[in-house]
């Protein structure tokens, strides 16, 4: 059983079960001499059912028209489930009809609920709550379904099937603890303070409020490989031992409570039918105050406030035998075999498939531990249904390292994250195959990230940070597993830059620079009625140096090329190139470059500059023998030379030129004899 789910069938026992034992002694009849014989005669027909019931005194007020029942003690016929209650008192009630009884207020004090055996996962479940209000109860005499209790599920069930038989004005309680204690684990405990439910009616909540939650429990250990037992040390064994971990949640508050679809999930052989394969709400609308998490020895973790809304469950998805397996293999992680990681991949999935909500939200989270701080201004999860997420967004990132490195991020967005196609990739218990990492492709279709600012290198330049103003990257298309669209940003890229770096960034810092900024980025988009890939723009441009952009197009491209990694491969023999356009343009490199190369000869720059461009010139020449558009773009790039400022080459082939030939041909006169060329020269 997992913790969370643990702690939901703490929260719903604790409220729903003192619903039930007001049904269990609501038989009012107002009378002073016949109460005793009337509680009597209810005892005995719980008694009837095979369990043990008894209780110490029976009055009656008739100023107030109520009666009061101590020391109330039931226990189930096989003794797994027992319900003491101090004192409960009935106030202005009706005599019982068709074994039902409504009252006008039913107050509980010195509540304890105890589990054992299978409903409590081999382990003990007990609640204790001191005083427990109800205003204008109806609900069962009885128990309903008693004796139903064992089982998966079985506590949580028998509850719910009371709480949908029930309504309720509203019901108060100051205080509610719970401890979880499984078999072989450590306990968990929960405790409520101030909890008010109203417009309980057949299973539904109105609203459900809760002052403070506070929740303490020790995770089990991480498994360790056999390698790893014999390399550690008792001493370091026990440091890497878990801290217990204490949670406080302060402002809870939760509207249009359905509890009918974790009945169905709840069912003896599991959900079934078409309610169980459908979504079913059972929150409209959560939100919570500050919440704090706290592990000995481990990390803090915070935030201002949760938002969900719209959360709903697939019953069919939360059976007690999937449950039970993910439990047992996430306990063996990581020493999972082949078909373990396999196995935990499909229930993850079908899990997540089995969730949906439209928003989950956080602000203000935090985390430290050892020093290192990290904090995230609003995280935000939108619209899961089918074991899709449209999208994740966190904006507002900042984390210190112990040594003091700061790094920050304005924005990190995902869209389309796939959970299904995510837990067909991590199936493999190996690396991905380049083949498989296609599915990459399908896992999600985009992602953006903006304001990066991380440390860089080591000494001297460990205080300068690199700088990213914006990465995007986005695919799709229906094609296949290709994607037959791309578009990719890379802008404001920005960073320390030494001699080491190479050209062009060894004139930029022989210039006295220090940083540089690049920006790149590449669009793709493949048109099916033309046949023709376009590759277009791509750019890259470094400030204050250059831009160079480029336009392609690939020609007789098949649909199928898209369809898988084979696909494509057969595809090319028949792919053939398309005009390719490049233009650069000058930003101050040129002018750097010739000045220093024009100190080095020990030159002017005007006489370094009319050198080269008459090499151009003659180069040019020596071309136009083989190339009768050598001329021309020999008197484009002269002119360039002379004044930088904008260059255009264009290339356009003279007829069908098959991709693979170009490709495989380290022959510049194969080029010069497949396409015509021409060039243009702008001056600044």
């Amino acid at each position: 059983m997992s913790r969370k789910l643990v702690l939901r069938i703490a929260g719903a026992i604790g409220l729903l079960a003192l619903l039930a034992i007001g049904g269990w002694y609501g038989f009012l009849e107002w009378s002073r001499t016949k109460v005793r014989a009337e509680v009597d005669a209810v005892f005995a027909g719980i008694r009837d059912t095979g369990a043990k019931a008894t209780f110490t005194t029976a009055t009656f007020d008739p100023k107030e028209m109520g009666v009061t029942v101590t020391g109330i003690s039931i226990t189930s016929p096989d003794g797994s489930e027992r319900v003491k209650v101090d004192r409960i008192s009935a106030r202005g009630g009706e005599r019982p009809n068709d074994r039902r009884v409504a009252v006008d207020a039913l107050d509980l004090d010195g509540v304890e609920i105890a589990l054992t055996g299978e409903a409590a996962a081999g382990g003990t479940i007990t609640y204790t709550l001191p005083q427990v209000m109800i205003d204008r109860y109806n609900g069962p005499m009885t128990l309903i379904a008693a004796g139903e209790g064992n089982g998966p599920f079985g506590a949580l069930r028998v509850a719910l099937r009371q709480l949908a038989a029930t309504t309720a004005a509203k019901v108060t309680i100051p205080e509610a603890r719970g401890r979880v204690a499984p078999a072989g684990s450590a306990p968990t405990e929960v405790t409520y303070r101030n909890l008010a439910a109203e417009g309980v009616n057949a299973g539904a909540i109105r609203s459900l409020v809760v002052d403070t939650i506070t929740v303490a429990f020790t995770p089990p250990p991480l498994a360790q490989s056999a390698q790893d037992k014999t390399a550690q040390d008792k001493s370091s064994a026990d440091k890497a031992s878990p801290g217990r971990v204490t949670a406080q949640v302060d402002g809870f508050v939760a509207a249009q409570i359905d509890t009918a679809p974790l009945l169905l999930m709840t069912q003896p052989g599991g959900p079934s039918g078409k309610a169980a394969e459908a979504y079913g709400q059972i929150y409209g609308k959560v939100v919570t105050g500050p919440y704090k998490v706290k592990q000995e020895n481990g990390p803090t973790h915070g935030a201002q406030s949760v938002l969900m809304e719209n959360v709903a469950i697939r019953p069919a998805a939360f059976d007690a035998q999937r449950v039970a397996a993910m439990e047992a293999l996430s306990r063996k992680a990581p020493n999972l075999s082949r078909e373990d990681s396999r196995r935990l991949a499909e229930l993850s999935r079908d899990l997540v498939g089995g969730m949906a909500f439209t928003t989950l939200a956080i602000t203000n989270a935090t985390t430290e531990q050892e020093g290192e701080k990290g904090k995230v201004a609003t995280m935000r999860l939108e619209g899961l249904t089918n074991g899709v997420l449209d999208g994740a967004t966190f904006e507002g990132v900042e984390g210190v390292t112990s040594a003091g490195g700061a790094a920050k991020m304005a924005r990190f967005a995902v869209r389309q994250l796939d959970f299904n196609q995510l837990a067909k990739l991590s199936a493999e218990a190996d690396a991905p195959s380049p083949l498989s990492a296609l599915v990459l492709f399908k896992v999600f279709s985009g992602v953006e990230m903006m304001g990066l600012e991380v440390p860089y290198g080591e000494g001297p330049q460990s205080k300068e940070p690199v700088k990213i103003g914006t990465f995007a990257l986005s695919w799709g298309g229906s094609l296949g597993a290709l994607p037959s669209y791309l578009d990719f940003t890379l802008a404001d890229v920005s960073g320390p830059i030494t001699a080491d770096d190479g050209e062009p960034f060894t004139y930029l810092v022989q210039a006295g620079i220090t940083r540089a900024t690049i920006s790149m980025g590449l669009k793709a988009a493949y048109d099916i009625n033309d046949r023709t890939l376009t590759i277009a723009p791509v750019t890259t441009e470094v400030k204050d140096a250059f831009r160079l952009n480029l336009e392609s197009a690939l020609v007789d491209v098949p649909d199928a090329a898209f369809t898988d990694a084979a696909g494509f491969i057969s595809a090319l023999p028949v792919v053939t190139a398309g005009p390719v356009k490049v233009t650069l343009t000058d930003l101050g490199l040129a002018k750097l470059i010739f000045a220093q190369l024009a100190a080095a000869a020990g030159v002017s720059e005007d006489e370094y500059r009319n050198e080269v461009v008459s090499l151009a010139e003659g180069f040019a020449a020596e071309l136009g023998t083989v190339s009768p558009d050598a001329a021309s773009v020999g008197a484009a790039v002269a002119a360039f030379l002379r004044k930088p400022g904008t260059l255009t080459v264009t290339a356009t082939p003279k007829g069908r030129v098959p991709l693979l030939a170009l490709m495989g041909s380290d022959d510049p006169s194969v080029v010069l004899e497949a396409f015509s060329f021409s060039a243009t020269a702008t001056a600044p």
